[in-house]
């Protein structure tokens, strides 16, 4: 069995949830002898860069000016296309959604992670358009969640029988080696108080502005806390301007790092924040917990789906509950403690190589 993957979430991404993913799932086929592919002329990709390169058909750049970036598409495009055909697999899934396809000579596999796009359609109609060619191309379709499944139904007329639920693992930071201390400079603000974290980007659904307000209306955490934002890029100037405003620049610090730096921040926080309106996943959660980082998150669907009574939820559009579930958490030892252990536990469930598993029924079916 021949499994090809494309280059898009590999061009598209130089970290991030739907990249780690397919590492992750590729390093579990890996070992269990799965001839696989990933055909990405130049990728900027850096968890690609931990595959065996006979897996890979492709070359690592690094930044690039912008206006050559459409070249490189362009030839992405046409190497991929010629490659796969030379290789001839058995089975192709696709990473991302794309062009319109009208050919078909291979069973084709998608993953369908969120439908954050559709609730915000009038930004992104060409982005929906591509995930509904992708998804009429599609032989089986892989939903990371039941609740993306359900959103999914909702917005495409899909037949449910082409539909899987496959959750992702959260166990890949678990071998990355520790630090005993967290290499932060003086210039960052080197943390002299607990601290808790938040991972990722801060897009309009990730609620940051209300995360924002919310540290600020509690005078007890700006006392006793600094707050580190890891990855998602520097900070704006709008969301400068809203934490200056609101006086929390001298408890805010922006990192960005490695997996070694992340495990190090998930390892030594006294908790870990998620207040997300929305998520398709929601993956830094459960990797918060597999290192027993409480983990404090909002009351939506896919958080209660995946962490169930792992995690203390608060409402995402109430400021004083979340300052409410916040303080009583954060200043109770026994709460935090026993949210470690209910975490680290429940985090047990996700697991890459359980993912590879499910996914490889899927393959075998379609061959």
């Amino acid at each position: 069995m021949k499994i090809a993957y494309d280059y898009k979430i590999f061009w598209n991404q130089k970290y991030g949830g739907i990249s780690r993913y397919f590492t992750n799932l590729c390093k579990n086929l890996k070992s269990k002898e799965i001839d696989f592919k990933i055909f990405s002329p130049f990728f900027k990709n850096n968890y690609l860069k931990d595959l065996e390169k006979n897996n890979i058909q492709g070359t690592y750049i690094g930044n690039i000016p912008p206006y050559t970036s459409f070249f490189y598409k362009k030839y992405n495009d046409i190497m991929y296309k010629y490659s796969l055909d030379r290789w001839n697999p058995d089975i192709i899934h696709y990473t991302y959604y794309g062009e319109k396809k009208t050919k078909k000579k291979k069973p084709v596999v998608i993953t369908v992670y969120d439908l954050i796009h559709e609730k915000i359609s009038e930004q992104n109609g060409k982005l929906i358009l591509a995930k509904k060619d992708a998804i009429n191309l599609a032989d089986e379709i892989i939903c990371i969640s039941i609740n993306t499944k359900n959103e999914l139904l909702n917005y495409y007329n899909v037949d449910e029988k082409k539909i899987s639920i496959i959750y992702l693992g959260s166990d890949h930071l678990l071998n990355v080696k520790n630090r005993s201390t967290l290499p932060i400079k003086k210039k960052e603000n080197e943390l002299k108080k607990p601290f808790l974290l938040y991972v990722g980007s801060r897009n309009k659904y990730k609620n940051f502005n209300f995360f924002l307000t919310g540290i600020a209306n509690s005078d007890k955490i700006k006392k006793d806390f600094n707050i580190i934002l890891f990855g998602g890029g520097n900070l704006t100037k709008n969301e400068k301007l809203k934490i200056s405003k609101l006086k929390l620049q001298n408890i805010f610090t922006t990192i960005e790092g490695d997996d070694h730096l992340l495990t190090s921040f998930y390892r030594n926080a006294e908790l870990f924040i998620f207040p997300s309106i929305y998520e398709g996943f929601g993956l830094p959660m459960l990797e918060a917990m597999s290192f027993g980082c409480p983990v404090l998150c909002s009351n939506n669907n896919i958080f209660k789906e995946l962490a169930k009574n792992d995690a203390t939820y608060f409402d995402p559009f109430n400021i004083d509950d979340f300052q409410f579930q916040l303080e009583s958490l954060i200043f109770s030892r026994a709460r935090l403690k026993q949210a470690s252990i209910s975490g680290l536990k429940g985090s047990k469930n996700f697991t890459w190589e359980k993912c590879a598993d499910e996914t490889l029924k899927i393959y075998k079916k379609l061959i």
